[in-house]
């Protein structure tokens, strides 16, 4: 991997949504919820599906929308296409929600909608429908944020031919913080 090489990147955190560095939307005073929400509506995302799906759900969506959303896949085709990504905490969120429906016996109400998305898989899955990918996909669960293993994940999928392009990044949500960087590798 070239140690120069500079990829279009989306980076959600704090408040703050990043293109290739450049700010294009912020409201940090916002908790992370009504931040989403107000940068769908703002953006006019328009993908009904969005309202269900779960906070880290919602985190990676929105970071692949304004990193693919003037047709950077287009030209690939949908086996062409690889998804490499990876956090810290899986869906701990969600998976306590789910829990939380379950643990009370004379309240019991497991959610069938919640517990779909007790799997980061689940994440990668909803980006894979909206754009239309169907090529390899990988997802690890590390202590901490490492870029350079994620891309050079992602290059090994080029230079074997696994993949032409790679959706590669960090999504990572728990209540106290979240933190979103995508990547579009293709070289």
């Amino acid at each position: 991997m070239k140690q120069t090489t500079t990829y279009p990147c989306c980076e959600i955190k704090a408040g703050t949504i990043n293109i290739n560095g450049r700010v294009i939307y912020e409201n940090t005073a916002l908790p992370f919820p009504k931040f989403i929400k107000g940068a769908y509506k703002e953006f006019e995302l328009n993908y009904p599906k969005f309202h269900k799906m779960d906070r880290l759900c919602k985190l990676a969506f929105v970071a692949a929308h304004f990193l693919l959303k003037d047709g950077q896949l287009d030209g690939y085709a949908p086996e062409e296409i690889g998804v490499v990504m990876a956090n810290s905490n899986s869906t701990l969120h969600t998976d306590s929600k789910y829990t939380d429906s379950i643990k009370d016996r004379d309240n019991y109400f497991p959610s069938p909608a919640v517990f779909v998305y007790t799997l980061p898989n689940i994440m990668v899955g909803e980006i894979c429908i909206k754009y239309n990918i169907k090529g390899e996909s990988v997802f690890f669960v590390s202590n901490q944020f490492d870029k350079e293993m994620l891309l050079e994940y992602s290059q090994d999928m080029l230079q074997t031919e696994t993949a032409k392009i790679c959706l590669t990044g960090w999504v990572d949500y728990t209540d106290e913080d979240y933190h979103a960087i995508l990547y579009l590798v293709n070289e």
